[in-house]
């Protein structure tokens, strides 16, 4: 039996269903049906009851289910006080990040990593789905978004402002909103998950509900390319559509009514005695990286002064 087997085992119970366990870890249904049938062999036991709709745990694999939970989690405490006992970061470092953040501001520099810790094996899992950090056996992972109350372990890499923008062509042909008012007469790009955009007017903060936007749905990508297009107004994180502010690929809005409820970028990582040494090689680098402010924040501002236009020019 590997950890591996029971880490797939927790996904199933987890979600439900193998087929889609199996597509989260890259297998496919076959593979998927031979790891969990030889998991059963070894205890001797169906551990769960399987139709065509559902996969729900029966007796034996509830009881399995409590035990591989605690099992792999002392696995993992074992492997963050041997690994943190070393001087040197090595061994296999499992991150995941979101789909923007990780091809803008951490792809970019993991040569330079690799040459500063070599020993070090990386396992990068870019998507917009927030992880179980614990659960799904991860080192660690960045989050953009606000932190949930858990018991993870947070460290701030930097602040993550956002910004109302749009197209040059979308404000050609619908001009820009300059007060929260404007909006009604406006087009919109909305994430599912951010029914409301909040303001920080003059005399507090502003909340504007985000109805029947042109398009909607839960991937920054598609909020991202939406607006590149014209097709509306857009609400993003300065992280993720700096170099477009800054080339003149998207134009911010509002500017007089800052984006409030901004947040920050996190490194979050399990509870843990040791920290292991890999991830805060990882944590401490990018941040040496970003800078304090963040290079997307100084870059934008820096090339919206006259100044530094005309020194470009």
């Amino acid at each position: 039996m590997r950890l591996e087997d029971l880490q797939f085992f927790i996904r199933i119970a987890e979600l439900g269903s193998m087929a889609a366990a199996g597509r989260e870890a890259g297998l496919s249904p076959s593979a998927a049906s031979t790891r969990l049938t030889s998991l059963e062999k070894v205890f001797g036991a169906q551990l769960f009851a399987r139709t065509t709709r559902r996969t729900s745990l029966t007796e034996a694999g509830r009881v399995l289910l409590q035990h591989a939970r605690t099992a792999v989690e002392e696995i993992r405490q074992a492997r963050s006080v041997l690994e943190a006992s070393t001087e040197a970061p090595r061994g296999s470092l499992r991150f995941s990040c979101n789909t923007f953040f990780g091809r803008k501001h951490i792809l970019p520099y993991l040569v330079e990593f690799r040459e500063l810790y070599p020993d070090v094996r990386l396992e990068m899992d870019m998507s917009d789905r927030i992880v179980d950090v614990i659960d799904e056996g991860y080192d660690m992972a960045f989050r953009t978004a606000p932190l949930a109350d858990s018991s993870l372990l947070a460290r701030r890499l930097a602040g993550n402002p956002r910004v109302l923008c749009a197209s040059p062509a979308y404000i050609a042909r619908k001009g820009a909103p300059r007060t929260p008012e404007d909006l009604t007469n406006h087009d919109f790009i909305a994430m599912g998950s951010m029914p409301f955009w909040y303001f920080e007017g003059p005399e507090g903060e502003i909340a504007f509900e985000v109805r029947k936007p042109v398009i909607k749905g839960d991937n920054g990508d598609l909020t991202y390319d939406g607006a590149l297009h014209g097709l509306g107004l857009s609400l993003k994180s300065l992280a993720h559509v700096w170099e477009d502010l800054r080339d003149g690929r998207l134009v911010e809005v509002m500017e007089d009514y800052k984006v409030a409820r901004t947040g920050a970028i996190w490194a979050v990582y399990p509870p843990t005695q040791f920290v292991p040494p890999k991830v805060t090689a990882l944590v401490d680098f990018l941040i040496s990286k970003y800078g304090r402010p963040p290079y997307w924040e100084t870059d934008y501002r820096t090339a919206k002064t006259p100044e530094s236009h005309s020194a470009r020019c």
